[in-house]
């Protein structure tokens, strides 16, 4: 027994040595699986199953997360510009009366009682003269101002009682207002309301008027042969003139404060983009403290650079940049916030790719920009509540810093700055963070690998 048990034990270990391998034949759904050859097949190919369901795959998922993006997002720049002609009774008018007559009062009263803006007025003793106003207009005191001249109503019976030709009705008011604060609501709501409801105003008084002197002067045909000789004291004897203090006197500008701001976004955008691949490459070779370096140093210093070419785009356009200072320090000083602002967008989808990842990165863009364009299509005055958070973006501060170097209106530069580099600030630390959490849990992983490796190089 125990010799035909060690016989068995010897045939089966010659078997197993000279046995070869043989591929084992081919199973029916590998030899049904059809085979692809490039460039040689049509969408809808049999061939081609398993890639159109894929595709089908990809771009379901990604017009289902379009249309969430688009339908949580554009509503909101939809609401920034729906309404505007229902909040115009919140752009302040001034109402100055410097005659204290019969002009005066009726025109003032006239004013107060219009609803389309808000009209209110203001003491002579506060604004003693039409520069004080007009400055006043420009450091944002009111949106527009309209000031009764003194001596109105005395000097228009003076030029009707002496049949004085040369009398001008358009003198006897003066409406002041700035163009360049925000040339889309001045020139869609305050200015058309404001000749709507001076005119108005003022043609009553003026009809009032001529029809209180003929009824006083009813019997006298010299006072009526004089009226006769002083035409201009009987139509438009009360009148207004317009004067933009502050005009927005060029066009290209609307390539700077509005579509400029959006490519300016779109720039910072390419270069974070850009510089996620880079950092794909090299992150795994460099040091904690390097990373991190690089994170922030590398798009700063690719922001400084851009940002200038991209400020002297304005240059052969013919950019008058020394309405508030020389042309030089307006244009670098344009420059140098440019720079700001770029790098507080620019660093702000930096944060962001850290967390979601390039993927999802075109649908971050799309409220990003949004989010900034809303607030500067239109002052805060002309939209709802909750777009008072406009002061707070980016493209805010950069399009109120330009309109002072350019148009010379109301200088908050300094406050600009503020925000912007505010912007920059929180960017670094929230970058950091972000950065040394993720980056944290590969080193680990690293770490937990080559541990892993140098176990097993130990054992025999």
């Amino acid at each position: 027994m125990s010799s035909l048990h060690s016989s068995n034990a010897t045939v089966q270990a010659a078997g197993v040595e000279n046995a070869v391998w043989r591929p084992s034949a081919p199973s029916a759904s590998a030899a049904d699986k059809p085979k692809l050859k490039k460039f040689s097949h049509g969408f809808f190919d049999p061939e081609m199953a398993s890639f159109r369901k894929l595709a089908f795959m990809i771009l379901g998922k990604a017009a289902v997360i379009s249309i969430l993006v688009m339908w949580s997002c554009l509503p909101f720049y939809w609401g920034s510009v729906w309404k505007a002609d229902r909040y115009t009774n919140k752009l302040t008018v001034r109402v100055i009366d410097r005659d204290g007559g019969a002009v005066g009062q009726s025109v003032t009263s006239g004013m107060l009682a219009q609803t389309k803006l808000r009209y209110f007025q203001s003491s002579v003793t506060v604004f003693p003269s039409d520069a004080v106003v007009a400055k006043d207009i420009v450091e944002e005191g009111a949106w527009a101002a309209i000031v009764i001249q003194p001596n109105v109503t005395a000097k228009l019976i003076a030029a009707r009682q002496s049949g004085n030709a040369s009398y001008d009705g358009s003198s006897a008011l003066q409406v002041y207002y700035t163009q360049a604060r925000q040339e889309s609501a001045v020139n869609r709501y305050l200015l058309p309301y404001i000749q709507l409801e001076l005119g108005k105003v003022v043609a009553n008084v003026s009809t009032q008027s001529i029809a209180q002197y003929l009824a006083t002067n009813s019997g006298n045909a010299t006072a009526v042969a004089l009226l006769a000789e002083a035409p201009t004291s009987v139509h438009n004897s009360v009148y207004y003139t317009l004067t933009d203090i502050r005009p927005y006197d060029q066009p290209v500008a609307q390539a700077i404060t509005l579509v400029g701001l959006i490519q300016l976004l779109i720039f910072a955008f390419v270069i974070t983009m850009n510089n996620n691949a880079v950092r794909e490459i090299i992150a795994p070779y460099l040091t904690n403290r390097s990373y991190l370096a690089y994170r922030i140093v590398a798009p700063l210093t690719l922001y400084s650079v851009v940002s200038f070419f991209y400020a002297m785009v304005n240059l052969p356009f013919k950019v008058d940049f020394g309405a508030k200072y020389s042309y030089h320090n307006g244009f670098f000083l344009w420059a140098f916030v440019l720079n700001l602002g770029m790098a507080s967008l620019g660093l702000a989808t930096e944060f962001m790719i850290t967390i979601i990842g390039p993927k999802f990165m075109p649908f971050f863009l799309i409220p990003l920009i949004i989010a900034n364009v809303s607030v500067v299509s239109l002052p805060h005055e002309l939209q709802p509540w909750i777009y008072r958070y406009g002061p707070a973006m980016p493209s805010f501060n950069l399009g109120r810093t330009v309109r002072t170097i350019i148009f010379d209106t109301k200088n908050q530069i300094g406050m600009d700055i503020g925000i912007l580099i505010a912007w920059i600030v929180v960017s670094c630390c929230t970058i950091t963070v972000a950065t040394w959490l993720f980056r944290r849990k590969a080193v680990n992983q690293h770490r937990k690998e080559v541990g892993e490796y140098e176990s097993d190089e130990t054992i025999p």
